[in-house]
């Protein structure tokens, strides 16, 4: 065969192979030949397992060692009663699935009081799928409708339960009683679930939990007394690939959804509601612990109760030892504890650096933030409506507990009588506002916010739902915010949000813009360029990568003395604010932001904080006055001090 002849059959071959999907890519596992299993429970006869001759009996289903790419098919409009617990594990491209056959409703698997209606044990490569799951009996206990277990396993991967309906689990009131569970169980070999999806499940009428996992590997640097625990082992191993997405949860005794120790887990498109139905103790709609990097997004969350005497009942939550949390695009409403709570370093652990933007609470309860103890978190550009008659405090501080955070951009709506209440008066100075708006009540102790505005947002058409929030034409609210470093780029509804120009407040972008014409008064205030031109800097200073607040770069400050500054452009008998992030490499250290040469007295605004925290600058310029000198200044000690996102906005 001549080298053209061989090029075009081999390409003729690759066509064909690519076209009816048969192509297996070279150094990847060929996919097994399965074998279809075939079960209806309504069938007079325990058969072979044929179509023709179906298994009518889970225990037949059950004693059978299934291979990869094997199937198990559940005749729809069928029941069948006990425990489902087939062996055997799949393989990478090869796993055995669980499924439907027929046509009709959903095969039932009826657990009639079992432990667990479905059931996996050190298993792997499995995919369950359209199955109707029920576990009831007369009297509660642990239980679950689905539960698949690792102990002292190693990694088990790839996981799809999809299109599940678990209902009717007559758990007792314990977190161990769940709708869906997945657990990591033993101490002797470190083990986690890795690649798993949770897509379309309903799960509703269950006790306690709706969705969750746990996991024995708990030792969260953060939080030392899971390391105490009975039963924890001595290391933390998270959980990856973990997605929880399309699902609905409704009537739960206790909490909706848990993420216990992931690694950028992500929940999203989910809905969440009548939750804590019957636990009385603190319990809330979808929250995370003790994991890294977890992204809550394009959820709604609604109608979960606080049961007398508890403190929670809120729709979110980054709660022990949860860092670096992101909410966005969120819609919580009618919840009895509120939209959120900050609870990272609630007793013994450290946490925080959640951020939660573009998100919307409507007539949310209690509270719209229940502080509890965060470091270094962002709240900014979310919608609050309350109507009247409403008693919820905007912030709600618990003693004992310092929340560091920074409001910004945001719009409280707020048609009742709620305020702020912190511990002591003194703790509000831990809540930095800039650029927010405050429409309607306005208590005694609200916030001094240099770019505060309390006038009308002019809203399209409040109270009624998402689709009212955006902002008419002329709203005061229209292209008044401070610019986010990293938003995320887009607002509730998906719209690009700005970059350089100033965004709107609150969670909805309503204006238009063109970044590319907006120039920043302040320029290389993230240091992202690598350098720190324009700045005037110390020798003892210079950008650095060891520490950021976001992008990755920093300008770091040598032992005291050590500045950094840069004149800005400004107009005269003019209000501007002088805004970011700082923090110490020392608690004895202190940094501060300053305003100088505008016409008025020096102003700084200075921190001892070890994480970094947002500080603001509100100043007005001389009748005279065209320039102006920001700075950032390591004033005292002789460690390393941090600035980061600097800005000044014309108010």
């Amino acid at each position: 065969m001549t080298g053209s002849t061989m090029g075009t059959t081999l390409r003729a071959v690759l066509g064909l192979a690519l076209a009816s999907g048969g192509l297996v890519a070279l150094g990847q596992p060929a996919q097994a030949v399965g074998t279809a299993y075939y079960v209806d429970c309504h069938a007079a006869a325990d058969g072979t397992g044929t179509q023709a001759s179906p298994w009518n009996v889970l225990s037949t289903v059950n004693a059978h060692t299934f291979a990869p790419s094997d199937q198990v098919l559940f005749k729809r409009g069928s029941t069948c009663t006990g425990q489902l617990h087939p062996k055997g594990s799949g393989a990478p491209g090869s796993p055995i699935v669980v499924d439907a056959y027929g046509t009709g409703v959903q095969p039932r698997i009826a657990g009639d009081g079992v432990s667990d209606a479905i059931y996996l044990y050190n298993q792997e490569n499995w995919e369950l799928r359209n199955l109707d799951v029920s576990n009831t009996a007369s009297t509660p206990a642990v239980r679950s409708g689905v539960r698949i277990v690792l102990e002292d396993y190693g990694t088990g991967d790839y996981y799809r339960l999809t299109n599940l309906s678990v209902h009717d689990v007559s758990g007792d009131l314990t977190k161990a009683s769940v709708g869906i569970s997945l657990d990591v169980r033993g101490t002797a070999v470190q083990t986690k679930f890795n690649d798993v999806i949770l897509d379309g499940n309903t799960v509703s009428r269950v006790d306690r939990t709706g969705i969750s996992n746990s996991t024995s590997w708990n030792c969260n640097p953060g939080w030392t007394t899971a390391c105490a625990a009975a039963g924890s082992a001595d290391a933390f191993v998270p959980w990856t690939g973990i997605v929880f997405r399309n699902n609905t949860i409704s009537d739960t005794g206790g909490d909706g959804l848990i993420m216990r120790n992931l690694d950028r887990g992500l929940a999203e498109h989910n809905t969440v509601y009548d939750v804590a139905m019957r636990s009385t103790e603190n319990n809330a709609g979808l929250w995370t612990i003790a994991g890294d990097g977890n992204v809550i997004q394009h959820n709604e969350v609604y109608r979960v109760r606080r049961q007398p005497g508890t403190n929670d009942g809120m729709a979110f939550d980054a709660d022990i030892a949860a860092d670096m949390t992101v909410f966005q695009y969120n819609y919580s409403h009618d919840n009895e504890g509120g939209f959120m709570l900050f609870c990272s370093s609630c007793a013994d652990a450290t946490g925080g650096g959640s951020v939660v933007r573009y998100n919307l609470s409507e007539n949310d309860k209690s509270r719209f933030l229940y502080a509890v103890g965060q470091d270094s978190s962002q709240i900014y550009n979310n919608t609050v409506y309350l109507p009247v008659g409403s008693t919820t405090k905007i912030i709600e501080e618990a003693a004992g507990k310092t929340t560091k955070v920074a409001l910004n951009n945001n719009v409280f709506y707020n048609l009742g009588t709620g305020g702020y209440e912190y511990e002591t008066e003194a703790d509000a100075a831990d809540y930095d506002w800039v650029g927010n708006t405050f429409y309607g009540y306005h208590p005694a102790n609200e916030p001094t916010d240099p770019g505060k505005s309390t006038a009308d947002p002019m809203f399209t058409s409040s109270g009624g739902g998402p689709g009212g929030y955006g902002l008419q034409a002329g709203s005061p609210a229209r292209g008044t915010g401070i610019v986010i470093p990293g938003n995320g780029g887009r607002d509730y509804h998906g719209n690009p949000v700005p970059t350089v120009c100033r965004p709107d407040r609150g969670a909805v972008q309503s204006s238009s813009f063109t970044d590319p014409s907006c120039v920043p008064l302040l320029a290389n205030g993230s240091f992202d360029t690598g350098t720190h031109a324009p700045w005037y800097i110390t020798s003892n200073a210079a950008v650095t990568t060891a520490a950021s607040h976001n992008g990755g770069r920093s300008l770091k400050l040598g032992a005291a003395p050590s500045t950094s500054e840069q004149i800005v452009t400004v107009s005269p008998d003019t209000t501007y604010t002088f805004t970011g992030w700082i923090k110490t490499g020392a608690a004895a250290d202190m940094v501060e932001l300053g305003v100088k040469g505008h016409g008025g007295p020096q102003l700084v605004a200075p921190t001892t904080s070890t994480t970094w925290v947002q500080k603001s600058i509100s100043f007005t310029t001389g009748p005279s006055t065209t320039t102006a000198t920001v700075f950032c200044y390591h004033n005292n000690g002789g460690g390393s001090a941090y600035c980061d996102d600097l800005q000044v906005v014309k108010k």
